[in-house]
């Protein structure tokens, strides 16, 4: 079973809008999103911040996505990582990936690939990795039970993402292996990017 985690709680500080609502190439970012991964996964799971953000989403999804669970995050403006533990709280898979909604051009074909590795299964997650050593969490895949981690992890006031990832067994794999274009790790941060 294939689950997405789409986390789009957050609002940009420079955009100092709702990213996933805004429109790029006449839809909202939110929905390229969706439309790329509604046929090749079992499971997609939307993380908002709160029933503010659901009510604002509801048009946007209207009856589109029936099958797109709906949560808020267990804690609220808490960053990425609480929306990941969100998420990984509600699938019913052993491994989901997270996406981001700010990163409207990922690829089948990146989707695809990151699930063929992760069917390995001997990680607790699966990484992108840059050249020089940057990597992008927020692509990645989880597994299920490192929700436990995360529980433990904001129990001791350590909230990022890194921290999670340095507690994981994790399998680095390279971005231009899972796509050569590396146009599916493009983030829309700024009012120009659109």
């Amino acid at each position: 079973m294939k689950s997405i985690i789409i986390l789009c709680g957050g609002r940009s500080r420079r955009m100092g809008k709702d990213k996933g609502s805004l429109i790029l190439n006449g839809k909202p970012m939110i929905l390229h999103v969706l439309d790329t991964v509604k046929d090749i996964v079992d499971e997609i799971v939307l993380v908002l911040r709160d029933q503010e953000q659901i009510d604002k989403y509801k048009p946007i999804l209207k009856d589109i996505y029936p099958s797109v669970k709906v949560v808020t995050d267990e804690k609220k403006d808490q960053g990425p990582l609480i929306g990941i533990l969100t998420g990984l709280l509600h699938i019913n898979s052993e491994f989901a990936q997270i996406l981001p909604c700010d990163s409207p051009f990922i690829s089948k074909s990146f989707v695809l690939k990151m699930f063929e590795i992760a069917g390995a299964k001997k990680f607790d997650a699966f990484v992108p990795i840059w050249d020089d050593g940057h990597i992008e969490p927020l692509h990645s895949i989880y597994k299920k039970d490192t929700a436990i981690v995360i529980m433990d992890l904001i129990e001791n006031k350590k909230r990022t993402v890194k921290s999670l990832i340095e507690s994981l067994k994790v399998k680095y794999v390279d971005v231009d292996e899972l796509d050569e274009s590396t146009m599916s790790f493009r983030n829309l941060n700024r009012v120009e990017d659109l």
